[in-house]
């Protein structure tokens, strides 16, 4: 009998099931290996962009080293029980890597421009020399924009602003209050003060004048506290002593006065023209306009008188020079100048992508505001990205008032399109772009201090050093101390001499040391009248194993010419962010990555 083979062949459904979920297996494991490979792609990309942007600000700042700041301090503004005058103290204890959020509120700020890198944005002597003077929408005059704007241009007082121009430092002489002033002036350019009763003197002039004076003081703990600009009125023919009000009569310390002649703030007149004196050149204007409570772009213009005139210094005379002290606004704008393209298309290619939009959620869930993050400005004026013309200093709108439109950003690229029309009129021009970035990007400078002065204790202040003698203290005779505002910055010394293990007195010139930074490495000093200091410091060891200490038999002073001479460009971004909601609002904690390019940068000849 034949047997029949009902069996045919192909896959049975059970086969089929078992590839299908074979293949899946093989599927979900390949996809697993894509999400770190897209975040890996992300962070070198940052990383990338980061570099770039910190190298071109160091660039940037370098091309014109004659304008560099005597120092980027923190600040604190003053509290409203303070005297008068006494406008802010120099926060000694904020490091320069302190990117914590400021855990109490400030003298009424808003403590996000006192957090991360807003820590540090107290800019000390920005130094122009007042340019030639050029045609301006508020007539003539010689126009500086800052390097660093946008500013914070409040009055904190009801009165006293947040900029201060004034001119070189006067000559400095000794004085006692129980003498007339003429004792002690002889000239003009000089002034005089005692320190136990912290009263200053100026010869007199027929008109009366202003000046800016920043020195420290020993408060009711003998602690040293800083005083920065804090404006001293003199009256016409007045010849008498003037208290400084911001120390409270308490005494100051010795060698830490500067004071030069305050520039006065003019306004423009019912025309919209500056009216320039005829006769004084310490004269200035904001020719930017305030952008809602606080902002300013922060173009300057100066009395076209300046340009000619001679100041009288201990340097000998010099062209008049304006030194300028001034809040940053907010680190997180970045700025970026640019020139216009020669030739269409006039597209100018930002250095970070995803621009922040206005009314886009942020991280905690508000709405973005504009660059100026004021909501005091008008829905219709926030911007996405602000564009300054730096050879006229004036805004470039984004709309005209006929309708037409100057440029279009690319939010998500990071680029801005200029008009035909308006690129041909300004091919090749120099322009400012100021704008956020998703991930809150941040674009900041940090300056060591210009010149460092000797103190001969552990109770350091403001731009100061103590060279440690191994006594009760508890410093080591081998270290230089100072404040932890500067750990991590580099200082130069014209001349140091060292005693070594023979006994022999060493002489070293022009060397660089590098403050240390690790916070776990501070000293704590027992500071006599005062108790323990926690300072930084640099060491004779590192560079001379076989110094004991400091030796100042030789000339008197171990120490001559201490400079800071490095300069940082850090960008940071957000690598993530944790939020908490309580009742008081939302509570951010954010996790920054960051990118440092450090130099050896000092204020060139102008």
């Amino acid at each position: 009998m034949m047997r029949i083979n009902r069996r045919t062949s192909g896959i049975s459904l059970l086969e089929v099931l078992v590839v299908l979920v074979i293949l899946l297996i093989g599927i979900f494991s390949l996809v697993r290996l894509f999400p770190p490979g897209f975040f890996v792609n992300k962070q070198s990309e940052e990383l990338t962009r980061a570099s770039r942007l910190a190298k071109q600000e160091l660039e940037r700042q370098s091309n014109s080293a004659a304008s560099l700041p005597d120092a980027i301090v923190s600040v604190i503004p003053k509290p409203s029980s303070a005297p008068p005058g006494y406008v802010f103290v120099v926060d000694y204890d904020a490091t320069p890597d302190d990117l914590s959020r400021a855990d109490t509120p400030i003298a009424g700020a808003d403590p996000y421009y006192y957090s991360d890198v807003n820590k540090q944005r107290r800019v000390l002597g920005e130094t122009v020399r007042i340019p030639i003077p050029s045609p301006t929408i508020a007539g003539r005059g010689s126009v500086h924009v800052l390097r660093n704007g946008p500013i914070y241009n409040i009055p904190w007082d009801g009165a006293t602003e947040s900029i201060f121009v004034s001119g070189a430092p006067l000559f400095r002489r000794l004085g006692e209050v129980t003498e007339p002033p003429s004792a002690f002036l002889g000239r003009p350019q000089s002034y005089a003060i005692d320190y136990d009763d912290a009263q200053v003197a100026f010869f007199p002039q027929p008109y009366e004048r202003r000046f800016l004076a920043t020195y420290s003081y020993y408060d009711a703990a003998n602690l040293v506290q800083t005083v920065v600009d804090e404006v001293i009125t003199v009256p016409a023919d007045y010849d008498d002593w003037i208290a400084l009000a911001g120390s409270a009569g308490r005494p100051l310390v010795p060698d830490s006065d500067q004071i030069g002649r305050n520039f006065r703030r003019i306004v423009p007149n019912s025309s919209g023209r500056f009216p320039w004196s005829t006769v004084d050149p310490y004269e200035y204007g904001l020719l930017s306009p305030n952008l809602g409570a606080f902002a300013n772009v922060g173009v300057l213009v100066f009395n076209p008188l300046g340009h000619t005139f001679t100041e009288q210094t201990p340097a000998g005379p010099v062209p008049l020079t304006a030194r300028v002290d001034y809040d940053i606004l907010d680190w997180h704008i970045i700025r970026e100048d640019r020139p216009m393209p020669a030739a269409p298309p006039y597209r100018v290619a930002l250095s970070l992508r995803d621009i922040k939009r206005v009314g886009d959620p942020e991280e905690d869930q508000t709405p973005y505001l504009g660059v100026f993050r004021d909501p005091t400005i008008p829905a219709a004026q926030r911007a996405d990205v602000v564009v300054y013309d730096l050879n006229t200093g004036v805004e470039v709108p984004a709309v005209n008032p006929d309708g037409s439109r100057n440029f279009h950003v690319n939010n998500r690229e990071g680029s801005v399109t200029f008009a035909d029309a308006f690129g041909q009129r300004n091919a090749s021009g120099n322009f400012r772009f100021f704008y956020k970035a998703r991930g809150d990007w941040a674009l900041q400078i940090q300056k060591a201090c210009h010149l460092f002065r000797r103190q001969t204790t552990g109770n350091l202040g403001f731009c100061q050093f103590y060279l440690g003698d191994g006594g009760a203290d508890g410093s080591s005779p081998t270290r230089m101390y100072f404040t932890p505002m500067d750990a991590g910055k580099t200082v130069s010394i014209r001349e140091l001499w060292y005693r070594d293990g023979s006994g022999a007195a060493r002489k070293i010139t022009n060397k660089a040391f590098r403050i240390n930074a690790r916070r776990g490495a501070f000293a704590t000093l027992t500071v006599p009248g005062v108790g323990p200091r926690v300072l930084t410091w640099i060491d004779l060891k590192d560079e001379f194993p076989n110094a004991v200490a400091w030796d100042p038999t030789v000339t008197g002073q171990a120490a001559v010419g201490v400079q800071g001479v490095s300069f940082r460009s850090r960008v940071i971004w957000s690598n993530g962010s944790r939020i908490v909601e309580t009742s008081a609002g939302n509570v951010i904690t954010t996790r920054w990555r960051r990118v440092d390019v450090d130099t050896f940068l000092t204020r060139s000849a102008g």
